[in-house]
């Protein structure tokens, strides 16, 4: 009775373990970005995952920490039924962490940062990519030291800054103007900024470049 007991208790745990894989297996293919990504099954606690199939016809969902995996139960009456598994993840990936205080407005560059594989499901926002190049940016608010460093943490610097010598110009059918103006607020190309010309008008102006605007008004 013991040794049928055990092989039962064996069985189960070898089927549980080759599901476990098969689930691993699919979310590696579904979320290829990560290093590596853990799973426990929250609900439904009942389920007998031996009875169970995941469905590829139907979509894999996630939010945030939580995924929605659908599968297929073949149930004693042979009628395969639907159900979703919510599955809490723990996601790893490689990310920049900052190896130092930085200044709200500080460029960045890799130097301050240092490459770590960390734990990122609870992150509110997408961590920066570290392929990114990261001396575009600079910094919108103060990152603290160790901070994981995400996407809604940067900016891209301005290509025209405030102050900044522009040549403006504007075109149509019948008339040409250009001029030189100063920059009254910054942007990156495509932004739409204010300039000061230097009898004190101002306009608004479509940056085309680091030094030439477009008057738009």
């Amino acid at each position: 009775m013991k040794i049928l007991l055990l092989h039962i208790l064996f069985t189960a745990l070898v089927i549980g373990n080759n599901y476990n894989s098969n689930i691993s297996q699919y979310l590696n293919e579904q979320l290829p970005d990560f290093k590596k990504v853990n799973f426990s099954i929250v609900s439904p606690k009942s389920v007998k995952l031996d009875l169970c199939v995941i469905d590829k016809t139907r979509k894999f969902k996630v939010n945030g920490s939580y995924a929605y995996l659908p599968v297929e139960m073949n149930t004693n009456e042979n009628e395969n039924r639907k159900l979703l598994l919510t599955l809490k993840l723990e996601i790893y990936k490689d990310v920049l962490v900052a190896s130092r205080p930085i200044k709200k407005n500080e460029n960045i560059n890799i130097n301050d940062f240092r490459i770590v594989e960390k734990e990122i499901s609870a992150l509110r926002f997408a961590p920066v990519e570290v392929s990114n190049k990261i001396d575009l940016y600079r910094a919108k608010f103060k990152i603290s030291a160790n901070s994981i460093l995400q996407n809604s943490m940067v900016e891209r610097i301005p290509d025209i800054m405030v102050g900044d010598r522009v040549e403006a110009f504007f075109n149509n059918n019948s008339v040409n103007i250009s001029f030189s103006a100063s920059a009254r607020s910054e942007g990156i190309v495509g932004d739409i900024i204010k300039i000061k010309r230097d009898d004190k008008r101002i306009f608004k102006a479509r940056i085309v470049n680091y030094n030439i605007v477009k008057i738009i008004e």
